[in-house]
């Protein structure tokens, strides 16, 4: 699937590339020729998201992920009316404006290969799911046949059946094999694909921030940071293995075609875990030997050295998990950051011009109608970066006031872009913008700190690592509380402002308005108590 978009999108490219300013004067003939191109141009384009959207229909019951991602690649494109600027093209062919034609099929090129990249991130995302799948399995794998060969330990040293131990082993050591040549695989293809990938993919998911240009240097920095990190760990290890297992020189295992991988990279690591996994299987193949030459201590002492070899094993598929989850996080937090960024640039302009909406005294009635409408409808499309927004949380799925948080600005700004389209500029319309404002800055601020925080622990940590067991959360506990305070003082103000309006005589407002608005905290109230709580119990973690 990404070989075929890459080379759809190249044909478009392609087919867009000419630039008749730098060339000689086309004729008339040649100019009708030219648009007739362009024409085909954008018929390939319409159809090709038409294809996609049906795509996403089709990918929606079974991977919901993939299907957002082709949906908000072209809802993208239609924000930015690729379509239309293509049109317009064609029309300016056939009129003979040829310089601006040229200047405009550059800047459509360059709409073409924000949206190819938009495409290509959703498939980088989905390799990155699927790779986390399948260590996941690699580790389950692992452990079992930790507990197995400890299991056949166990009974070897209560002096079991020898033969029967000696069969028992020999399943264990076919087993661990089968692993092992399931995870070499595996890293070939981390190797692989780390050659293919496009250096741009390194920066986070292009696109699918909001307005703005997203922060590539913070998105690169996870990849510069594993780059150069220092060789001094990998050239310790080997010293530190021999200490640890002073006999395993003795040992084939450790033959001059298989010394230990060097690199940091998942492909290295993955290399390292099937090496792992081989002596591993060699000491339980000498075990077993020594249990059929009924040789209990010495099948015992190869058995205890397998389990190590098997923890090492796992060990190393941890630390792939650890920084691919490290990235990952910090992608999000770019993501993010400049989504929010985007999403407040616009709201402060929604809000200023509200407020002289208010103030003006010149407009006819129709007039700020009609201004109350467009607002409305910039409103309704910060609405939806809101609606994006929480995709990329809730999939990450590590936070809770955050996404809630993301949910009541997308809630208000709904309200609000209905206010406007009905023509209510009001005061109430006002402060739910200014609201809407506030919330969006504390996001944001909370998001610039998460990252921050995670690039000064990576500089603190020993080899420019992050330390911690465990999945790392997008933000800490403390951060969330934070956010869960500020989302309780905003519910309280609203309900302070609710009851005085309610109590005023001078200016009553409808009861069942009231009761509704009333309804709607009470549902935002129970939602705070219930972060609250998972964030205590640790229900996120």
């Amino acid at each position: 699937m990404r070989r075929r978009r890459c080379v759809v999108f190249a044909a478009l490219l392609a087919a867009t590339g000419w630039c008749p300013a730098s060339a000689v004067e086309p004729s008339r003939a040649d100019a009708a020729a030219l648009a007739a191109r362009e024409a085909e141009v954008l018929a390939r384009y319409q159809d090709l998201e038409r294809s996609f959207l049906r795509l996403a229909d089709v990918l929606q019951a079974t991977d919901p992920r993939r299907a957002a991602t082709l949906r908000a690649a072209f809802d993208r494109a239609r924000e930015e009316q690729v379509g239309d600027r293509v049109a317009a093209i064609i029309a300016m062919l056939e009129q003979g404006q040829f310089l601006k034609a040229g200047t405009s099929q550059q800047d459509a090129i360059g709409q073409f290969r924000s949206l190819l990249d938009l495409l290509e991130a959703g498939a980088s995302d989905q390799r990155a799911a699927d790779t986390t799948k399948q260590l996941k399995a690699f580790m389950a794998r692992i452990t079992k046949q930790i507990a197995k060969q400890r299991d056949i330990e166990g009974v070897t040293e209560a002096g079991g059946g020898a033969r029967d131990l000696a069969e028992r082993q020999r399943v264990a050591a076919d087993e661990t094999r089968t692993i092992g040549e399931d995870v070499q695989r595996f890293a070939e293809r981390l190797d692989e694909d780390a050659k293919q990938t496009p250096e741009s993919d390194a920066s986070g998911t292009p696109g699918t921030e909001g307005p703005g240009r997203p922060d590539r240097e913070g998105a690169e920095r996870p990849d510069r940071e594993r780059a150069e990190r220092p060789d001094r760990e990998r050239a310790e290890r080997p010293d530190r293995e021999r200490e640890e297992r002073p006999d395993r020189d003795a040992f084939p295992a450790e033959a001059a075609d298989d010394a230990p991988a060097e690199g940091d990279d998942d492909a290295a690591r993955g290399r390292r875990t099937a090496q792992r996994l081989r002596a591993a299987e060699q000491r339980m193949r000498q075990a077993q030997e020594q249990l059929e030459n009924t040789d209990p201590a010495a099948a015992r002492s190869e058995q205890e050295r397998a389990v190590e070899e098997l923890e090492t094993a796992r060990a190393e598929l941890e630390e792939i998990l650890r920084q691919m989850r490290e990235d990952e996080v910090t992608r999000l937090l770019v993501q993010l950051e400049t989504r929010l960024r985007g999403m407040l640039k616009a709201e402060r302009g929604v809000l200023a011009d509200a407020e002289r909406l208010a103030a003006a005294t010149g407009q006819s009635a129709r007039e700020r109608q009609l201004e109350a409408v467009r607002l409305g409808r910039e409103q309704g499309a910060i609405t939806g970066e809101a609606a994006k927004a929480l995709v990329l949380l809730r999939d990450d799925g590590s936070a809770v006031a955050i996404p809630q948080a993301l949910e009541h600005v997308h809630d208000d700004s709904g309200e609000a872009a209905g206010r406007l389209a009905r023509g209510d500029a009001g005061r109430e319309t006002i402060g739910l913008l200014g609201e809407i404002v506030i919330g969006l800055e504390e996001m944001l601020a909370a998001v610039k700190r998460a990252r921050e925080d995670q690039q000064d622990a990576a500089a603190a940590a020993p080899g420019g690592r992050s330390g911690g067991a465990g999945e790392q959360p997008l933000v800490d506990k403390l951060a969330e509380l934070k956010m869960l305070r500020s989302l309780q003082a905003r519910v309280n103000a609203r309900t302070q402002r609710l009851s005085r309006l309610f109590d005023a005589v001078d200016a009553p407002v409808d009861g069942a308005d009231v009761r509704a608005a009333l309804a709607r905290l009470a549902g935002r109230q129970r939602e705070i108590e219930r972060a609250a709580r998972d964030i205590v119990e640790g229900l996120t973690e």
